[in-house]
């Protein structure tokens, strides 16, 4: 009879244990780890789409940890300011995605282009270049 009740109580006990575990959304990942290099041109906001896959379709947050740049819940980077060429024309950022499970991080350098044509003359330009 001890060895039924002893039985029976390490049962109950395992599919107890076993049935209540919840499961946990998949941590995101960038894909493909290699530096990404964006150019943008001198006054462009916009950088770029960085957005990390969640296999099982859960939740993502970015973070970016240049603070001359923010980045939007669906992973688009922008500059808070206007880039300047003269002030600065090479910026480097890390984004990571993150969520309950895990996060991951890709390295960006954005390199901002010089315009040909600066607007501080009474010139009025059609079409600039960049080099």
């Amino acid at each position: 009879m001890k060895k039924v009740i002893l039985l029976s109580t390490i049962t109950v006990l395992l599919i107890s244990c076993s049935s209540s575990e919840e499961t946990k959304s998949l941590a995101p990942d960038f894909g493909y780890h290699v530096d990404r290099i964006v150019n943008v041109l001198e006054k462009q906001i916009v950088i770029g789409t960085f957005t990390a896959i969640v296999p099982d379709g859960g939740e993502v947050s970015y973070s970016t940890s240049n603070s001359d740049m923010s980045i939007s819940s669906e992973g688009e980077l922008s500059f808070i300011l206007e880039p300047d060429y003269e002030r600065q024309n090479e910026y480097l950022t890390e984004i990571t995605a993150s969520n309950d499970s895990g996060s991951d991080t890709i390295n960006v350098k954005v390199k901002v282009l010089d315009s040909l044509c600066e607007y501080d003359t009474a010139a009025v330009f059609d079409d600039c270049t960049y080099e």
